[in-house]
């Protein structure tokens, strides 16, 4: 019994440093540091960017006639009423638009604020037109060849990368006004009865369109654009008829406004 003691003691003393060495002490965790959630202000489509667009200028809408205006006499039963009675028309011929644009857009959680500029080169024609019995044709055409605009626009992501947007500002372009006839009476009479002025016309454009981004830097979009440059036209004629027999004139008038739609396919490329 005595020997059994002696080595159940022997092997307690052998075992306890084992034992002790497989203790395992976990030191308690320290409190981490609260994390501030950080919304960015601005990303995705925040930046500058450039582009092309190009599509069709159109007006379904014929413009108003010319009106004559005479002055020094009356026009009704004159001989210039006789002479043109109702013979009057017009119409708008369409063109192809197309240009480049550069712009800078700020993006605010899913709001996209932001201005651009666009250059286009087109071709549109107003014209309108009289025609009387003596016979003798009366033509005045406004002529646009180029349009500028500088417009804010003001966003929504319908998705991430779609943005539906409204845009408006300042439309410019150079407008050439022209009067032809054959007529041999204005011609005899007054030689400047052929009449071609170009001007500096300004108005403004508004409209929408829908943009979207297939890389990170590029993008896809559709605009539609009504533009008003506002205006008139006016050529006067003196001498025979057009002085209704006394000392007088007749204005060849087109007051109507030069407006016009346009609706273009654009691209882009943003800076990061």
């Amino acid at each position: 019994m005595k020997h059994l003691l002696l080595s159940a003691a022997a092997i307690a003393m052998l075992t306890a440093p084992s034992l002790a060495a497989d203790v395992v002490y976990q030191e308690p965790m320290m409190d981490s540091a609260p994390m501030m959630d950080v919304m960015p202000v601005a990303s995705g489509w925040t930046g500058l960017y450039v582009g092309v667009q190009g599509g069709g200028a159109f007006n379904p809408e014929d413009p108003d006639n010319v009106t004559l205006s005479p002055n020094g006499f009356a026009f009704q039963g004159s001989a210039i009423q006789r002479a043109f009675g109702s013979n009057f028309d017009s119409n708008f011929d369409s063109s192809f638009i197309g240009g480049a644009h550069i712009g800078y857009d700020y993006q605010i959680d899913q709001i996209v604020l932001g201005v651009v500029a666009d250059l286009n080169a087109l071709d549109v024609t107003r014209s309108s037109n009289a025609d009387s019995n003596t016979p003798a044709f009366y033509r005045t055409n406004r002529n646009l060849d180029y349009l500028g605009t500088v417009r804010a626009r003001a966003g929504y992501l319908v998705t991430p990368s779609a943005l539906a947007y409204a845009t408006g500002g300042l439309a410019y372009g150079e407008v050439d006004y022209s009067f032809s006839t054959n007529s041999p009476a204005a011609l005899g009479n007054n030689p400047r009865a052929i009449v071609s002025e170009d001007e500096d016309d300004f108005g403004y454009t508004v409209g929408g369109g829908m943009e979207v981004k297939f890389t990170e830097n590029m993008s896809f979009g559709a605009e539609y654009l009504y533009t008003n440059l506002g205006g008139s036209g006016s050529t006067r004629l003196s001498g025979g008829p057009f002085a209704g027999g006394v000392n007088g004139s007749t204005d060849f008038d087109v007051n109507d406004d030069f407006d016009f739609h346009t609706v273009t396919a654009k691209i882009s490329y943003k800076f990061n």
